[in-house]
């Protein structure tokens, strides 16, 4: 719908609880993932990326986690700008191909292409899919069928 969601969908992840090296004694590192539209929305992000994250504060303070904003040591959050600019992401967006049902996994291009010899795919627009794990898992799959 190319908007900004009322009713926030997240994704919370607290890798400290298994590696706790990755923040100072005493403290926690907690990563939240919010999928937002691309830059193809009009969504003007350097006016919007500040209020929508203040919007998911208030959302997790009050849900869930209380006094969060005045336990932050620091922060750090990213936009589609940053994903278009820094990671050359095409309008921006963090998971390629829409993200629905007849473009994920088997239905998202495959790593090998049908037309051309030695022509392989990687990446969050491929199979598996988007995400760290899913492009790493492309990046396997292509290694088996060079090898």
């Amino acid at each position: 719908r190319k908007i900004l969601a009322e009713d926030f969908s997240l994704y919370l992840h607290m890798p400290t609880i298994t590696d706790s090296s990755i923040a100072p004694d005493g403290c926690e590192g907690f990563n939240v993932l919010a999928p937002v539209p691309h830059q193809a929305s009009g969504i003007d992000w350097r006016t919007e990326a500040k209020p929508y994250r203040d919007k998911i504060m208030r959302f997790l303070q009050e849900s869930y986690l209380p006094d969060l904003e005045e336990n932050i040591i620091a922060e750090h959050y990213i936009d589609p700008l940053h994903f278009e600019g820094t990671l050359n992401s095409y309008l921006g967006s963090a998971f390629s191909v829409e993200p629905i049902f007849t473009q994920s996994a088997w239905f998202r291009p495959h790593n090998r292409s049908e037309d051309f010899e030695n022509l392989y795919f990687v990446g969050a627009g491929t199979h598996p899919g988007a995400g760290l794990p899913g492009v790493l898992s492309s990046a396997k799959i292509v290694e088996k069928l060079i090898n």
